[in-house]
């Protein structure tokens, strides 16, 4: 029976090959070496050549806001290392900036005691919460005629 089956598929193969080299004949030879050209095509890549980075002018007006802030500017360090004429200091945040950070950071992100005592003060109101619950089921249960 896989005999039959597998017989059955490579007739149907060489069929489908004999009208597609059918197919081919009714092709001209020119159109048949332009489908040859085409599937051997191999472009060349294209190379930048970049021989100074694009550094925007702050001062002119067509330049975009975007491109004056200093995210902006750490982008460009970050490609272009010195080449790209920005102090290197003026990428980290000023004292100000730092504290706000520390800040932000401190209440996004208590430390681990705090994170601790917050977990013993939720358990402690859960039990608190489920003894109370306890003992009033417990009540009622009492007053319960059996």
């Amino acid at each position: 029976m896989a005999a039959s089956i597998v017989c059955g598929r490579t007739s149907m193969f060489f069929r489908s090959l004999n009208r597609i080299s059918g197919s081919k004949t009714l092709l001209s030879a020119n159109s048949q070496t332009l489908l040859l050209q085409t599937a051997s095509y191999n472009p060349k890549p294209l190379r930048l050549k970049l021989r100074e980075p694009y550094i925007p002018d702050r001062s002119s007006e067509k330049t975009p806001d975007w491109q004056k802030t200093p995210r902006y500017d750490r982008k460009l360090f970050g490609r272009y290392g010195s080449a790209s004429g920005i102090e290197p200091a003026s990428l980290w945040p000023n004292h100000e900036q730092l504290e706000r950070i520390i800040e932000e950071e401190n209440q996004w992100h208590p430390p681990l005691e705090v994170m601790l005592k917050n977990l013993q003060e939720k358990e402690r109101q859960d039990t608190e919460k489920r003894l109370a619950k306890e003992t009033l089921i417990a009540a009622n249960m009492a007053r319960c005629p059996r």
